[in-house]
Order: structure tokens, then C-alpha cells, then sequence
């Protein structure tokens, strides 16, 4: 999925969740919105299809494909763990503390709650509210790993 409406979702989606295939195609966004537009259609008769889906994609199409890409880049971050998590252990698939309070962030701007900078700006806080105990888990977690030997006892 190609973003290009958006330039702080392409940035998240080329950055956090890019890495793979999501089943998130453009061929999936065009059959879901022809689904939409024949839904449309359907009220009115055959004579004047045509034209009322033209003239929806003209009123609609364009904010069809920017909440399609809101509602995608959603879905595709919302699967992805951060790797360096220090916060979520091991073989665990569910996001940590941090990333739910930063997806609801993230849903809040793509439902135009909040602006680009404001989204930008709350994430950066929590970042920096939750700094100590990223640093202290990690820490915590490089401790552990360490063989008893490697403490003096005195």
C-alpha cells in the first residue's frame, strides 16, 4: 500500500510497518471501493448508473482512498511489534503499554482528532513520559542475562 495523501503515515508506514506484506493491496482497496460505488448505484435506475457513479467518484473518491489509508496504516501498525521492545518479552505478539497508548494516538489523528503536528507532538511525550522505564526494563533485562558469576559478593 502506497500512501500518498498523508506524509506522516507514509513516514510511519515506510519506517515502522513496511517490513512485510500485510495483505493490504491496492487491488483490495479498488474491489472494496467498486463494492462501495455499486452499493450506491444500486438505488437508482439502470439509465442512470453510470452517471451517478461518476459523478460519486468525483464527489467521494478522493476521501475514500485517504480514510482507506488511514484505516490501513491503522491496521498494519497495529500488528506490528517494535523489535527492540524492552517493555514486551520474548516471543510475545501483543503490543506493549507505550505502543497501545501510541496506537489510540494514532487512531485520534486519523479520525482528525488531532493535526499532524499535535500527533507528532503527543507521541514525542509519551516517548519522553515513559523514557526512565524503557531505560530501567532494559537494563533490567541485560542484568538478568549476565551469569550469577559475573557479581562480586562482598
Amino acid at each position: 500500500m502506497y500512501i500518498v495523501d498523508d506524509p506522516t503515515l507514509a513516514l510511519l508506514t515506510r519506517f515502522v510497518g513496511e517490513s512485510s506484506d500485510h495483505g493490504l493491496s491496492d487491488a483490495e482497496f479498488f474491489r472494496r471501493q467498486i463494492a462501495a460505488i455499486t452499493e450506491y448505484v444500486e438505488a437508482f435506475p439502470a439509465h442512470e448508473r453510470e452517471e451517478r457513479a461518476l459523478a460519486w467518484i468525483e464527489a467521494n473518491a478522493r476521501q475514500y482512498r485517504q480514510q482507506w489509508q488511514k484505516h490501513a496504516a491503522i491496521d498494519i501498525l497495529a500488528r506490528t511489534r517494535c523489535p527492540d521492545c524492552p517493555l514486551a518479552g520474548g516471543k510475545e505478539r501483543h503490543p506493549c503499554a507505550i505502543h497501545t497508548r501510541w496506537l489510540k494516538l494514532l487512531q485520534r489523528y486519523a479520525a482528525d482528532e488531532l493535526s499532524s503536528h499535535q500527533y507528532v507532538e503527543s507521541s514525542l511525550t509519551l516517548l519522553r513520559a515513559h523514557k526512565d522505564l524503557l531505560r530501567v526494563s532494559r537494563l533490567h533485562a541485560s542484568l538478568r542475562s549476565l551469569p550469577s558469576t559475573t557479581f562480586c559478593r562482598g
